[in-house]
């Protein structure tokens, strides 16, 4: 016990993380505990025929160690090689999100998600509240969300500049997790007390306003309509003393309230998702509409100026032997009308799969993404015109015989992928098919644990510049030892290559094994060659790589 609390205190003091905790069920949790692991590995590797990327003799020690108190857990890692050595601490901020009943607390660096246009798992440093009694909803959170960090002065570019970014955001709303209605306000700004401009450079500190609304109901039990709804303004030049005017009464008078100037713009976001559930069925129907350069400074990314609208479907028959589902949906930008071009996209997608219960199941499915360039503001000339579709077919049929004393399956794996052009200028250039089939038998004798597995495949993948087709056999076999402390798999393929009409081979073979004789110790080998042959005067040269990787794990 006292090497634990020591082992603890040491980890505690390099700064580490902790995770959300349910104080309610703090009894039943072991006050302190220590596990982990130790690794040690060596890797051989020689290549002939073309030059070495990589050491012939590498070794990497690494470690991992987990302290829990009371169910709070502290991750630490380390990694020590013959060419670097790194002090990995995955969540070295500290933070807690302790929880009682319907109240739950966040200290530290913590995420938090309020709506998915809004407050939206962003990290910051500070502290945060959630209150859940009864139907009533409200969350607060307030503090850092970035650090100021300046450029590097050796290398400039090497460090992104960004100063300290502050704020807060609030949530009030009625319901429970199936019907609800809340109101969502956020604001975020640069701290221009620490904004240094000899070091930023022409960088301008900013905020940002975001309100929105986020609600779902449930109507007819089977019925389910949930939407959200944003205004985002972004100041760009927080200093600028223009006023901020705009035709809209409703943001004008928001420029009362909020830190606005002439430098501020508004966009908007709008999700709404219809969903219909009843016995096996659903029917769906999404519409979602992001402003161009739409922002909150409570999430990290938006794919923005976008339209679209999707219908998906989803459906089991056959008592559920049959199972299809499938969607289909327009999306288009250029929003405001202000680009020179726009595109228009048609997304499908659709899925089948049949499981007759006893030998027989199949799978297929498909998908077609295309994109159709339009003229925007400006007229769009026809010989750069963007009119593309990209094509995927898959089918994978499978046959099932199982018994007592062994499992057997055959499968057959066939898939076609294209890119078509639709433009006639480009698509002698641009079109792109690939076409893949693979039959495999696999075998398991469930008292000897032996498994065998031998396959056939074909590849092939051609356009204006290249054409590669690939076609051979491969096999694997792997057997468990001493009551499966020891396991070994063999695996080897040799493939006929003809790359833009130059023959050749491309055998591989590996080997690896794995020894456990006590749950606390871990052996492992690998050993991998590949084999590359082509003749002497063509354009694709030979070469022959070897690999060898032998492992220690220590689990305490």
């Amino acid at each position: 016990m006292h090497l634990k609390a020591l082992i603890f205190c040491a980890f505690f003091c390099s700064a580490t993380s902790l995770f959300g905790q349910d104080l309610s069920q703090i009894s039943k949790q072991k006050p302190v505990n220590v596990d982990g692991s130790i690794a040690a590995t060596s890797n051989f590797y020689s290549i002939n025929g073309k030059e070495s990327g990589r050491d012939p003799f590498s070794y990497i020690l690494s470690g991992n160690v987990n302290v829990s108190i009371y169910g709070l857990q502290l991750p630490f890692s380390f990694m020590y090689s013959n060419s670097s050595f790194s002090y990995a601490q995955p969540l070295n901020r500290f933070g807690i999100s302790p929880e009682y009943k319907w109240i739950k607390l966040h200290i530290g660096y913590r995420s938090i998600t309020f709506s998915p246009l809004t407050l939206a798992g962003h990290s910051f440093l500070g502290a945060g509240i959630e209150l859940t009694p009864g139907k009533f909803r409200f969350g607060a959170a307030y503090g850092r969300f970035n650090k100021k960090t300046i450029p590097n002065t050796n290398n400039p570019l090497d460090t992104l500049q960004t100063p300290t970014r502050k704020g807060f955001s609030m949530k009030i709303g009625v319901g429970t997790p199936k019907n609800y209605f809340d109101l969502i306000m956020l604001k975020i700004a640069d701290d221009t007390l620490s904004f240094d401009k000899t070091k930023y450079g022409s960088k301008i500190p900013q905020s940002n306003t975001v309100l929105g609304t986020h609600m779902k109901f449930t109507l007819f039990k089977n019925l389910t309509w949930e939407t959200e709804g944003a205004i985002s303004l972004l100041t760009k030049n927080i200093s600028s003393g223009e006023p901020f005017n705009i035709e809209n009464a409703f943001l004008q008078n928001l420029a009362n309230v909020v830190n606005v100037n002439s430098t501020s713009e508004y966009t908007t976001a709008l999700t709404s998702v219809l969903t219909y559930s009843f016995r096996g069925y659903s029917l769906g129907l999404q519409y979602r509409r992001i402003d161009p350069n739409y922002q909150s400074f409570g999430a990290y990314y938006f794919n923005t100026d976008m339209e679209n609208i999707t219908m998906n479907l989803k459906a089991g028959l056959f008592k559920n032997k049959l199972s299809i589902s499938g969607n289909i949906g327009l999306q288009n930008d250029n929003i405001r009308n202000n680009k020179a071009s726009e595109s228009s996209r048609v997304i499908s997608m659709a899925n089948l799969a049949y499981n007759s219960g006893k030998k027989f199941s199949i799978n297929g499915s498909f998908s077609n993404y295309s994109i159709n360039q339009q003229p925007g503001r400006l007229p769009l000339n026809d010989t750069i015109k963007l009119y593309q579709s990209n094509r995927n077919i898959t089918l994978t049929p499978t046959l099932a015989f199982n018994n007592a004393k062994a499992q057997q399956m055959i499968q057959l794996n066939l898939a076609l992928m294209d890119l078509i052009d639709h433009n006639p200028y480009t698509k002698a250039t641009s079109e792109v098919t690939s076409q893949m089939a693979m039959l495999n038998y696999f075998i398991n004798h469930l008292k000897s644990g032996l498994s065998v597995m031998t396959g056939l495949n074909y590849n092939t993948m051609s356009s204006v510049y290249s054409s590669q087709t690939m076609f051979g056999v491969n096999a694997d076999v792997g057997k468990t030892f001493w009551k499966g402390k020891l396991s070994g798999h063999l695996t080897i393929a040799s493939n006929r290559s003809n790359m833009n009409d130059v023959l050749g081979w491309v055998h591989t073979g590996s080997l690896s094994a794995t020894y456990k004789p006590h749950p606390k110790h871990l052996f492992k080998l690998n050993f991998n060659r590949v084999q590359n042959q082509y003749p002497g005067n063509s354009s694709v040269k030979s070469f022959s790589e070897t690999k060898l990787m032998l492992s220690y794990v220590f689990r305490f």
